[in-house]
């Protein structure tokens, strides 16, 4: 027997008070701060809440920590220990389980566990740098995003500005950009390729975690505050979206980069477990293929827009500040928008 609609709203009320959960993102699932079955704290358990499809059905849930999981309201409700919710029994527990977050075809629970990473030996932050002023930072910038040299204590990163990755207060990596243009680098490298000389890398990043699993600027998300996130490539377009648009400390709206021109399902976890809603992809003008991927990724779990550069060669941080507002104000499309003005512009 189906539910009614005053039943289902009843279970997910009793269910949310019950475990503690919230919802997340897309308001189809519930994200338990602990798992009933292995006791692993950090949102690891989820229980679908959303329409029955072809693979999910309500109240299925599943632990990406032990990978326990529950197919039916009765299995929910008896790993809970509220079997006096119970109204009714679905039928075919057979059912495949589709794993939240997973593609259908994959079987693997989600890692994003971290380890802390140690900046490079004589690490300073720094609030003034010629490469980072012919860039346009400003005294907000320093203040707001922590950046620093080693100077010639270390040769290695000597001619290096180091942005630090943070994730719950703590360094889970950081990005470090030669500051000389990528011109010279790759003049100099050209030179030195047949000499023997020592070759210029135009970064050298951590390597303890996969960048795959980090989001920069992701501490300025906060827990069912922020509603939305524009995702950038890279640092310095979060640093020039967060002074142009003005986003330092606000609280509903936050800038992050997924360091490149996809997303991966960890980074779309970590957008969920925080309660974000909507998404604007701000990827390169260029990156049109990429948007799309990434679209398509993002539309099962949030409301998506697409930040339409009207400069294909510009990054956000080469564009006015009249030029980005305009780009919010009239250039903000949907997923479907986007895909036909890409098709009329070929």
């Amino acid at each position: 027997m189906e539910l009614s609609v005053q039943e289902y709203q009843y279970l997910v009320s009793e269910i949310t008070r019950e475990t503690g959960a919230k919802r997340d993102g897309s308001g189809k699932n519930l994200i338990v701060p602990r798992c009933p079955f292995c006791g692993k704290s950090g949102g690891k358990f989820g229980i679908y809440i959303g329409k029955e499809t072809a693979h999910r059905r309500p109240f299925m849930a599943h632990c990406f920590s032990c990978g326990a999981s529950t197919r039916t309201l009765e299995q929910l409700l008896a790993a809970i220990g509220r079997m006096d919710l119970m109204v009714s029994q679905t039928a075919d527990i057979a059912a495949p389980l589709n794993l939240h977050l997973l593609e259908e075809d994959e079987a693997e629970e989600i890692d994003d566990e971290l380890v802390p990473v140690e900046l490079p030996d004589f690490y300073k932050r720094t609030f003034r740098h010629p490469y980072l002023q012919r860039r346009g930072f400003c005294f907000d910038d320093y203040e707001y995003f922590p950046i620093g040299i080693t100077g010639r204590l270390n040769p290695r990163y000597a001619d290096y500005v180091v942005f630090p990755v943070i994730d719950d207060s703590t360094v889970v990596g950081y990005v470090s950009r030669h500051t000389w243009p990528k011109e010279d680098i790759d003049t100099h490298n050209r030179k030195t390729r047949h000499s023997g000389g020592y070759r210029i890398l135009r970064y050298r990043n951590s390597t303890e975690n996969d960048f795959s699993k980090l989001l920069y600027n992701y501490d300025a998300i906060r827990m069912d505050e922020t509603d939305t996130v524009i995702l950038a490539e890279g640092i310095f377009d979060v640093i020039a979206l967060t002074r142009r648009l003005e986003l330092y400390d606000n609280s509903h709206v936050a800038a992050v980069a997924t360091f490149g021109k996809k997303i991966s399902d960890v980074q779309i976890y970590k957008l969920q477990s925080k309660g974000v809603r909507t998404v604007v992809i701000g990827y390169d003008g260029d990156a049109v293929e990429s948007v799309k991927r990434t679209a398509e990724r993002l539309k099962p779990y949030f409301e998506v827009f697409i930040a339409d550069i009207a400069d294909a060669a510009k990054d956000w941080d080469e564009l006015t500040e009249s030029e980005i507002y305009g780009i919010f104000a009239c250039r903000l499309l949907s997923v479907l928008e986007y895909k036909l003005k890409k098709v009329q512009e070929k």
